[in-house]
């Protein structure tokens, strides 16, 4: 299911999330960036660099799938290094009925 990715109230792109942990309730998917995310894209890896992934603590990440803002108990992260041309928002903590609309 296509989900919008946001920090704070700006779009920084959209993913194709699929369940990854469907036990911990864990998606995730491909990043396709838009403009706005180069603007936070030399952060975002400096976090990478230093903590693995940039996370909910460093920026207001948000999710909106089929119009409703997700509420993840684990939290959001986006993994980018400079060393691969791939980024990867995750979001774990999920509720079974979240997960039954990425199936459908």
């Amino acid at each position: 299911m296509i989900g919008q990715v946001y920090i704070d109230n700006e779009i920084i792109g959209e993913v194709d999330f699929r369940i990854i942990e469907e036990t911990m309730g864990v998606i995730g998917g491909d990043l396709i960036p838009n403009s706005n995310y180069f603007k936070y894209q030399p952060t975002i890896q400096e976090h990478f660099e230093k903590n693995g992934i940039s996370n909910i603590h460093d920026y207001n990440f948000r999710i909106i799938l089929d119009e409703i803002e997700l509420n993840p108990e684990g939290g959001i992260g986006i993994t980018d290094s400079k060393e691969f041309n791939e980024i990867i928002v995750e979001s774990g903590g999920l509720d079974q009925v979240t997960l039954d609309k990425l199936r459908s």
